[in-house]
């Protein structure tokens, strides 16, 4: 902060002793400011504390009373956005020693908030009916079933778990959480080795992290993780035949509890192992600002979106289903597309709408693509790239493709979406 003049400097240039007086206020004000005025300010705690808190699908936000009697908490308020708090409903009571647990879905309606959490991480404020701050959780991203909570409840810090514990006490639900799991490489060819790797926080000590996997719906083995401070790894050992690698990783603390990666034991990680010859498809048109020109009316509305064309130049049918479009070429498994979609049938064009509307239909992607400019990828099966084009700003209801159908040439064209480019 600039250094202010000395009052006696100040005195040589200000004749009226009042308003050397002001001047002298103004600058022992400015003086006493400092980086830390604009943070938030510490909560008071109370009875009622915010204890858990979960973003990673259907948010909720667990209020918890420490006391032995109940807890009427109407008129409380519950924000993640100072100007635009939810108010409690009158008569919303948290039992004596238990739990009351918020929907954050935005519908604003009882114990509904009005706002969802993000699950990047974002702070999460309670007041009291008298505007008074009470408590407030500084949620970092979750992902993988995991929730952040009080350890004891109520009254104990902020940790990361792997398991949520939604209206009932976290003291038994500490396992440890895993997240940022990666495999080198991504695409893994036969006879290849793949380091699958993780990162593995807790609160409590570690018992053991394991990686467990099967080829081709095999029986399962188990590797153990070794770590190098928070990161764990294993590899997983070449095979030399076709076939899918499924996999998923468990970790344990010292207690027994358990968490898994993924969460749902039906899930898993995967991979394939294949040798196919890779399918000749061209990206051929696409548009990337469509304001008024192309309508999608999949939802019973019109709504215009973004949209992708793939061009079949064989003389054949090609299956298409189970491949993946991406707007990144670093993320091959961007949006898998659906099993119902069929072949493109020879010389053929098949169109995917850019909307992330998946509930939409089987062709309906989970991305939107850049006005701005970004890549677009289709990939088969495995993750192999067949055919990639990066692209700059595009212009309102302009769509931009090969110039002749699976040519080399690209440009601006007058959109001819589900047809030919050709001229």
């Amino acid at each position: 902060m600039p250094q202010t003049a000395p009052f006696s400097e100040l005195k040589k240039h200000i004749v009226n002793g009042s308003a050397w007086l002001v001047l002298a206020l103004a600058t022992a004000f400015l003086a006493s400011c400092g980086p830390g005025d604009d943070e938030d300010p510490e909560p008071t705690p109370e009875e009622v504390a915010i204890n858990e808190v979960y973003s990673a699908g259907d948010d909720w936000i667990e209020l918890y009373n420490s006391s032995d009697s109940p807890m009427n908490i109407g008129g409380y308020k519950i924000f993640d956005d100072e100007t635009d708090k939810y108010t409690l409903p009158a008569g919303t009571t948290v039992p004596a020693n238990g739990f009351l647990v918020l929907l954050a879905d935005g519908t604003a309606t009882g114990i509904h908030t009005n706002f969802k959490i993000t699950s990047d991480g974002e702070t999460i404020y309670l007041e009291n009916a008298s505007g008074t701050l009470i408590d407030k959780a500084e949620v970092p991203a979750l992902s993988n079933g995991q929730s952040f909570g009080r350890f004891p409840d109520g009254t104990g810090g902020f940790q990361i778990s792997g398991n949520s514990s939604k209206a009932e006490s976290n003291n038994d639900a500490n396992a440890p959480a895993i997240s940022d799991v990666t495999r080198i490489p991504l695409v893994p060819g036969l006879n290849q080795d793949v380091n699958v790797t993780a990162k593995v926080i807790s609160a409590t000590i570690i018992g053991s992290v394991k990686l467990v996997y099967r080829f081709d719906g095999g029986s399962f083995k188990e590797l153990n993780m070794v770590a190098a401070g928070s990161i764990y790894s294993a590899t997983i050992p070449a095979q030399n035949a076709e076939g899918e690698i499924e996999y998923y990783i468990l970790a344990k603390s010292s207690a027994g509890v358990q968490s898994r990666h993924p969460a749902n034991t039906e899930n898993y990680h995967d991979y394939l192992l294949n040798d196919d010859e890779l399918p000749v498809l061209k990206i051929n048109e696409f548009m990337a600002l469509n304001v008024s020109c192309c309508p999608d009316d999949d939802s019973g509305a019109e709504e215009f979106d973004d949209w992708i064309e793939i061009y079949n130049p064989n003389d054949f049918a090609v299956p298409i289903a189970g491949m993946y479009l991406s707007d990144n070429k670093d993320n091959p498994f961007g949006s898998k597309i659906p099993s119902d979609v069929p072949p493109i049938p020879a010389g053929g064009f098949v169109v995917f709408w850019a909307d992330e509307m998946r509930d939409q239909g089987s062709y309906h992607l989970n991305f939107k693509l850049s006005g701005t400019g970004e890549d677009i990828g289709l990939f088969y099966i495995d993750g192999r790239l067949i055919d990639s084009y990066t692209y700059g700003a595009q212009a309102d209801d302009v769509s931009y493709g090969r110039t002749s159908d699976g040519g080399d040439t690209w440009g601006s064209l007058t959109p001819s979406q589900g047809s030919s480019n050709n001229k």
